[in-house]
C-alpha cells in the first residue's frame, strides 16, 4: 500500500492526519467503528482510573453530566476494560491507531495504564483538558497546570514506561507556546491542543504559536465541522486534527475528511503547508519568503528567530545549491528558492516549473524539505543562545 502521509511518533505509524477525539461517555470501540471509519487515530475514553477521579465522575453524574462516569462501574476492572477496547479497535479497524485518554489524581494508576497501553502498541493521552469542577477541585484536568513541577514529574514518570504519550490541554487556559515548550521538555510525544477563542471558534494563531515552539506532533482540536476548517488548522501548523461533535452528528464526516485530505496531499505534495509569513503563518512559511529587501513581516520574523537578513539569504541559497530549487532564472528573484506557496497563482513560478520539468507537488515537497532545514537552523540558533 502506498504511503501517502509521513506521520510517525515513537514506533507508531499513523496512516492519515484525522483523529476521533475522546468524548467522555461516547468514544468507545463501537462508536469508532460506526463513526470514524478510516481515521488515523481514535482516542478512547476518557477513563477515570483511581478513587478520586471516580468520585469526581460520580459527583458530575449526580448533576446530570452522566457521561463523566459512563465508562466505569463498581464491578468492572477499568484496566481490563481499556485492554478490551484497544483490542476491539485493532481487530475491527486494522490500520487505525488506538489511543486512550486517562485521568488519575495518583501516579500509580497512570503508570499501570501506561504499561498496558505501551504493551498494546497504542498511545496514552493524559487529560489536562477537563474543566468540570468536580475534577479540577481535585487537581485533575486543567487544574494540573497549576502545579507544573508535579505535572513535569508525572509526564517524566509516565515516559519511563516507554509509552507514546499525548497531552491534551486548552489553549485559553495557559500560553500556548509556553505550554508546548513545557510539554516538549517534559517528554511528551504529542501535543493535543483544544484551540478555542471563547464565543469565536477556533484559535488558529494558538496553533501557529505551538508549531513554532515544538517539533513534536501537534493535534489541533475545536470547531472542525468541514474540510475548510480542518485545512485552516493544517495551514496553521497542525500535523493532525481531531474531531468530536461533528463525528457524532454525522457518521460520514470522518471518512469525508480522510478522503479530502488524502486527495489534497496527493495533489499538492504538502497537506499542512503553512500560510505565508505575511499572513501570520508559522516559521515553516519562511521557505516561501522573498529575500528580505523591503520592510515587511519577514524582517520582524527573521529577527525573532535570531537571523540577520544576510544569514537568512545565505541559509536559503546554500540549502538549495545543486537542487532544482536553485533554478528558475525567470522568476522574480532569479531562483525558485524565493518563490511562494504552490497554491498561490504565479505565472513566473509555474512557467519555470514547467521549463525545469518539476510538477507542482514535487515543488511543494522540496519546499517542505527546505522548511525543515530552516527549522533546524532556528533550533540551533536558539540552543546556542541559551548556552
Amino acid at each position: 500500500m502506498e504511503k501517502i502521509f509521513d506521520l510517525k511518533t515513537g514506533d507508531i505509524t499513523i496512516e492519515n492526519p484525522i483523529v476521533l477525539s475522546a468524548m467522555a461517555g461516547v468514544t468507545d470501540s463501537k462508536f469508532a467503528a460506526a463513526n470514524a471509519k478510516g481515521a488515523g487515530i481514535v482516542i478512547l475514553g476518557a477513563y477515570n482510573l483511581d478513587d478520586e477521579s471516580k468520585k469526581a465522575g460520580i459527583e458530575a453524574a449526580s448533576r446530570g453530566r452522566t457521561e463523566f462516569f459512563a465508562n466505569e462501574n463498581d464491578d468492572t476492572d477499568i484496566f481490563a476494560q481499556i485492554e478490551k477496547e484497544i483490542d476491539a479497535v485493532k481487530a475491527e479497524m486494522p490500520g487505525m491507531v488506538p489511543a486512550v485518554s486517562v485521568r488519575s489524581a495518583s501516579i500509580e494508576p497512570l503508570l499501570k495504564a501506561a504499561a498496558l497501553i505501551q504493551n498494546k502498541n497504542a498511545i496514552m493521552e493524559l487529560d489536562i483538558h477537563c474543566r468540570q469542577p468536580e475534577f479540577t477541585e481535585r487537581g485533575l484536568g486543567q487544574a494540573f497546570l497549576k502545579d507544573t513541577p508535579a505535572l513535569a514529574e508525572t509526564i517524566q514518570r509516565i515516559k519511563e514506561t516507554c509509552v507514546v504519550l499525548s497531552v491534551k490541554f486548552r489553549t485559553n487556559v495557559v500560553s500556548p507556546g509556553m505550554a508546548a515548550e513545557f510539554f516538549d521538555a517534559a517528554g511528551a510525544d504529542i501535543i493535543h491542543a483544544d484551540a478555542m477563542i471563547e464565543g469565536q471558534g477556533a484559535d488558529l494563531e494558538a496553533i501557529a504559536e505551538i508549531r513554532n515552539a515544538t517539533r513534536k506532533l501537534v493535534i489541533a482540536n475545536n470547531s472542525v465541522d468541514d474540510f475548510d476548517a480542518a485545512l485552516d488548522f493544517f495551514s496553521s501548523g497542525a500535523d493532525l486534527v481531531s474531531v468530536a461533535r461533528a463525528a457524532a452528528d454525522d457518521a460520514e464526516f470522518i471518512p469525508h475528511l480522510v478522503k479530502k485530505i488524502t486527495e489534497y496531499q496527493q495533489e499538492t505534495g504538502w497537506y499542512n503547508a503553512p500560510k505565508h509569513v505575511c499572513k501570520r503563518g508559522d516559521n515553516r512559511g519562511l521557505a516561501f519568503c522573498c529575500p528580505p529587501v523591503k520592510y515587511c513581516a519577514l524582517l520582524k520574523r527573521i529577527e525573532n528567530v535570531g537571523f540577520t537578513p544576510e544569514e537568512f539569504i545565505q541559509l536559503k541559497q546554500e540549502t538549495v545549491k545543486g537542487t532544482p530549487l536553485e533554478g528558475g532564472k525567470d522568476t522574480c528573484f532569479g531562483s525558485l528558492v524565493w518563490c511562494c506557496k504552490g497554491t498561490k497563482p504565479c505565472f513566473y513560478r509555474d512557467g519555470s516549473l514547467r521549463q525545469l520539468g518539476i510538477s507542482p507537488d514535487e515543488y511543494m515537497r522540496m519546499k517542505k524539505e527546505l522548511a525543515e532545514t530552516i527549522l533546524k537552523a532556528i533550533d540551533e540558533k536558539k540552543s546556542a543562545a541559551s548556552n
